[in-house]
């Protein structure tokens, strides 16, 4: 995973649009709350001309996504003849159940009573990741980087060119230790991400770390 410099991002997608190129965020991981602000866009502080939502769109219970675009691209699909119309389509879109859940994850995630790890004026997370506990993560010696941020946290562990990349399977034996811990995540390669919801207690969050961190330990 890549952090990429918030400014530059800022630059190339004002570029973009200077140029009339339509600027697309994919959300379905950033978006509601998941770096710790609604959205990507709320973080950069620029707007897409299309972007795409999904998994905490309903707070992880149920299946749902969306698509938002400008009023301009909307009515680039407007004309008297279906010919100019977006077709594209599938047959769970607007179900009932989805949109019910997503209304209700979107209420409570962003009400400060029912949300304790958001501010109070509602468009910031509190830091979930206890950072002397993400410092000690990252001191230890099978740990390249640790990089935290919302409600991921994500580790990368040391290996060779030879053992780098999704086929790597370097982080299976730490993973399944963890399985019998109790502690689920998705491991890619030689990368293993902790996800919390935005609104898990960071006392959780700190557990969770205590663990992996005994786990290093054993690496």
């Amino acid at each position: 995973m890549h952090m990429i410099d918030p400014l530059f991002q800022r630059v190339l997608v004002k570029e973009c649009q200077r140029r009339g190129m339509p600027v697309i965020f994919d959300e379905v991981f950033t978006g509601f709350w998941r770096l710790g602000a609604e959205s990507a866009a709320e973080l950069l502080g620029c707007m897409p001309d299309i972007a795409c939502y999904a998994k905490l769109l309903t707070g992880g219970v149920v299946p749902l996504a969306a698509t938002l675009a400008t009023n301009s691209v909307f009515e680039a699909f407007e004309g008297k003849s279906k010919i100019f119309a977006l077709l594209h389509g599938h047959s769970y879109s607007g179900y009932a159940v989805g949109c019910a859940a997503a209304v209700k994850a979107m209420q409570w995630f962003k009400d400060p009573q029912m949300n304790l790890n958001i501010s109070s004026n509602g468009n910031r997370l509190m830091e979930l990741w206890d950072n002397k506990l993400v410092s000690k993560i990252s001191a230890k010696s099978a740990v390249s980087r640790v990089v935290a941020l919302g409600t991921v946290c994500a580790l990368e562990l040391k290996a060779d060119d030879a053992d780098i990349g999704y086929g790597s399977l370097l982080a299976s034996s730490i993973v399944q230790k963890l399985r019998n811990d109790g502690v689920y995540m998705r491991p890619l390669g030689n990368v293993i991400y902790l996800m919390c919801g935005p609104a898990t207690p960071a006392t959780v969050c700190s557990t969770i770390l205590d663990k992996v961190c005994q786990r290093l330990d054993e690496c």
